[in-house]
């Protein structure tokens, strides 16, 4: 699990080195020129727009922007210059949790801007995690099992996902101990299973695998994952400190836990989390790229093009 976290960390420190040309819009609304006399381009949450070019608000209206890891506010209908808003709030990035997480934003701004877009990212990042992590394509496995049901699932119903393959019959389902000894085994005709892992009495903080099979050929590999029952109120309690997250807005403290979730592996908890905030606001740009990045860090393109289908520009 430790080398997920890597490569998660590794692919955004690469990207967003490369990929600062842009700002993000966070929160509010900005009108943006790109050349004097141009007409006005008006961005909202999730959208974004190169350094060069002016900006200005409506009246005295303020828009929150993001920029190479950090927050500032523009404020006002006068006109600035969008490079020296951006050199007024540039300091010296120490990859804090918040630098990290407005990287991580930016990204996934950038990444999820269109179906193409996912596309492409989730090759790259599918071809940076699989070498020698169980549970991503390999040889010898024909069955794709989805991560989301990996790392610290909660002790509650879980559901257990993996991709159709060719073949026969029902796919058989099974939970092992860490010792390779079953726990669970269940005879499924669809392609995923329901389980109220607090009915099975696992132990906690102990690591468990599950697979499928179907035929006597058709196999997945063994994805792992312990029982966390407070992952989410132990992420909700380490924030609670930083200093950034308490003056962020709710809905920024909700970004930033799905993140933080993500980082510790609760991948299950941080869906939930982008869900709820979907369920808040079905319309935010800014929620939809961000969940679709994630799902395709989930091996789950074809719901993170769901996800994109009609965003608002």
């Amino acid at each position: 699990m430790r080398t997920i976290t890597i490569a998660i960390c590794y692919i955004f420190l690469q990207t967003a080195i490369s990929a600062q040309s842009a700002i993000t819009v966070l929160s509010g609304q900005v009108y943006y020129y790109p050349q004097a006399g141009s007409v006005p381009l008006l961005k909202g949450p999730g959208t974004q727009f190169e350094l060069k070019g002016k900006i200005r608000c409506k009246g005295n209206e303020s828009a929150k922007l993001v920029y190479n890891g950090y927050r500032f506010w523009v404020k006002g209908s006068k006109f600035r210059n969008a490079q020296d808003v951006v050199n007024a709030a540039t300091r010296a990035n120490e990859m804090s949790f918040t630098g990290r997480f407005f990287n991580f934003l930016t990204e996934s701004v950038k990444e999820g801007e269109s179906t193409d877009n996912v596309k492409k990212y989730h090759r790259k990042y599918m071809e940076k995690t699989s070498g020698g992590i169980k549970g991503w394509a390999k040889p010898g496995y024909s069955i794709r099992p989805l991560p989301l049901s990996s790392g610290k699932l909660p002790s509650a119903n879980v559901i257990f996902k993996w991709r159709n393959t060719a073949g026969e019959g029902s796919y058989t389902f099974t939970l092992y101990t860490w010792q390779n000894v079953p726990v669970a085994q269940l005879q499924v005709r669809d392609t995923a299973v329901t389980l109220d892992l607090d009915q099975l009495a696992l132990n906690l903080e102990e690591e468990y695998t599950w697979s499928v099979s179907r035929g006597t050929s058709a196999k997945s590999a063994p994805m792992e994952f312990e029982i966390c029952q407070s992952c989410l109120a132990e992420k909700q309690t380490d924030l609670i400190n930083d200093a950034d997250y308490q003056s962020a807005t709710p809905f920024e403290q909700q970004l930033m836990l799905a993140y933080k979730l993500e980082e510790e592996h609760c991948f299950y908890a941080a869906n939930s989390t982008y869900v709820h905030l979907l369920a808040t606001e079905p319309e935010n740009g800014l929620y939809r790229k961000m969940y679709a990045t994630f799902l395709a860090r989930m091996d789950m393109l074809p719901e993170a093009n769901l996800v994109l289908e009609n965003i608002p520009k």
